[in-house]
């Protein structure tokens, strides 16, 4: 069995400042019952936005595919450009910074899933009541 995400069919919901993004589950175990390993999703920032300086229980994997900006990660700035990719352990603090021109475009990757996927998703779920 597989699941394939695309835009279209991917819950989605913008959150607001002070860390406005665009936040997408494209691949998650609440999307597709026979997945229990992986979560997958985008991060959209406009220039200037950041995200919130957080950890979690999962490891997570950013891929830069637009746009150029920064990871942070404990207390190291790292650049990213398309096909960048940073891996982050777990309960590791980490921060996404949209400090250049353009549209900054994360893919993340949670290993194991069941944090920042459910969290996208019920956002979502709130924004379309």
């Amino acid at each position: 069995m597989y699941y394939v995400a695309t835009l279209e069919n991917s819950p989605w919901v913008k959150t607001p400042p002070p860390n406005e993004r665009i936040l997408r589950c494209l691949i998650s175990p609440e999307l597709d019952p026979t997945n229990h390993d992986i979560a997958c999703g985008m991060t959209e920032l406009q220039p200037g936005c950041t995200s919130d300086f957080r950890a979690h229980d999962e490891g997570e994997m950013f891929i830069c595919i637009a746009g150029k900006g920064h990871v942070r990660v404990g207390d190291d700035m790292v650049e990213m450009h398309p096909i960048s990719v940073v891996y982050v352990p777990k309960n590791t603090l980490h921060q996404i910074y949209s400090d250049m021109d353009d549209t900054f475009t994360l893919l993340w990757v949670l290993t194991p899933p069941f944090g920042g996927d459910r969290m996208v998703l019920e956002m979502a779920k709130q924004k379309d009541q």
